[in-house]
């Protein structure tokens, strides 16, 4: 008799505490999905790229499931299939139609000499899906070249086995009993001309990674604060040009890694977020201001009793009996209304900084950046997603609305401090 096959993960998983807000808030124009990219220096292969994600999907089993039904909550269900690697296009991270997709929540994209991964975020975060991303790169060139690419962090060894704490729901093994209210005041919203829902219009600004550096230390600050700063700068400026009505605040959305704080392993999402407020009716704020704003702001939010309290109220919501007996067409209508009003509804923009990525020579010899794009959301037209690589840094705006004065406030003022910028973009006009 055969030995039986054995699974390197378990059959199901229960979608985690982050990821349970996606599927309910989905539909066929709109998914929440976000995009990492590797650009190498010579053009890819795809008949080894496939051969690199086929050896990398056994390494990362979590990228095997598929989304499914329950009565009472989506989950995630192992299966066999193999995916394939897709052409790349212009116009990228269409909502990804499952059924077509073979149940995969994720496409790998190739081009010229690029390697892409568009990935639901169900099913994973910014590290995971870098991870995802890093060790494929990292595979195929092994294939390409005979070069073993040592393992480091955001790279696994395709030779290790995978480990039960890779895909563990980190949420409710660091949540407490403590939380904290729900609750913030309602931001102000960007408004504009909006595009097609098939097309998302990307600026993507090309930056030494150096030069940023140097301003941050020149401000006195971190580079993730200057962008912030920057942005809401930005942000300040089409508030102040639309001539709005009422005070709502501009409130930028920074993400941020829990596994700072935690020992934790998870390739599933474990993340958590900061919306940073600035009352722009209350006068003229200088960049300085800015910066010390979102420098003391996040520096109290970002405390862990602060962060873990915020986490931990939504896993107690998760956890109360009232919602654990609806039946799922319930859930999923709470949990979208819950979103509109409770999520998106407080945010002006999202700020994803996935920060210095040091790849190990091997693997730098053979790369000219990374990059990092987020998907549009529902109430928020334009998002920024920055990674720094290989000396660059590229900062990547990705809208619904054709209007582009935020992302030019944003890269005139990197310019006027003394930054040069290229600027590519996938514009239609």
């Amino acid at each position: 008799m055969a030995a039986k096959k054995t699974r390197p993960a378990p059959g199901w998983l229960r979608l985690d505490n982050a990821a349970k807000i996606y599927p309910a808030t989905r539909s066929r124009k709109w998914m929440a999905l976000f995009r990492v990219s590797i650009t190498l220096t010579e053009a890819v292969d795809d008949q080894l790229l496939g051969k690199a994600l086929r050896q990398v999907i056994k390494r990362m089993p979590l990228l095997s499931y598929r989304l499914k039904r329950g009565l009472f909550w989506y989950y995630f269900d192992w299966q066999e299939a193999q995916p394939e690697v897709q052409a790349d296009a212009r116009n990228p991270m269409l909502p990804i139609d499952l059924a077509e997709n073979g149940g995969f929540l994720f496409r790998v994209r190739s081009f010229d000499k690029r390697i892409a991964l568009e990935i639901f975020h169900a099913l994973t975060d910014g590290t995971g899906g870098m991870t995802f991303l890093l060790t494929l790169a990292a595979e195929y060139l092994r294939l390409k070249h005979g070069l073993r690419v040592p393992e480091a962090p955001l790279i696994l060894d395709t030779r290790d086995e995978p480990q039960r704490e890779e895909w563990e729901d980190a949420f409710l093994r660091y949540a407490r009993d403590e939380a904290r209210p729900f609750g913030e005041d309602t931001a102000w919203h960007l408004k504009g001309t909006r595009e097609s829902h098939s097309y998302l219009r990307l600026t993507t600004g090309v930056i030494s990674t150096q030069a940023l550096v140097d301003l941050a230390k020149s401000r006195k600050t971190t580079v993730n604060s200057l962008l912030a700063a920057i942005l809401l700068k930005a942000l300040i400026a089409a508030r102040k040009s639309s001539r709005p009505k009422g005070n709502r605040p501009v409130k930028l959305s920074l993400p941020v890694n829990l596994r700072r704080y935690y020992s934790s392993r998870t390739l599933r999402n474990f993340s958590s977020f900061v919306n940073v407020p600035v009352h722009a009716d209350y006068g003229e704020y200088s960049l300085d201001d800015l910066i010390k704003l979102v420098t003391h702001f996040m520096g109290i939010e970002t405390l862990e009793p602060m962060i873990n309290a915020r986490f931990s109220a939504n896993v107690k919501a998760e956890q109360m009996r009232i919602i654990r007996a609806m039946p799922l067409f319930i859930k999923s209508a709470v949990l979208k209304f819950v979103y509109r009003t409770k999520g998106v509804n407080y945010m002006t923009s999202t700020l994803s900084n996935l920060g210095l990525i040091r790849l190990p020579p091997e693997m730098a010899a053979h790369t000219q950046r990374v990059d990092l794009v987020l998907g549009a959301a529902l109430n928020t037209p334009i998002n920024c997603g920055a990674v720094s690589a290989v000396g660059k840094t590229t900062v990547t705006f990705s809208k619904t609305i054709r209007e582009a004065d935020v992302e030019r406030v944003f890269f005139t003022t990197l310019v006027a401090l003394g930054v040069p910028v290229t600027i590519e973009s996938n514009w239609r006009e």
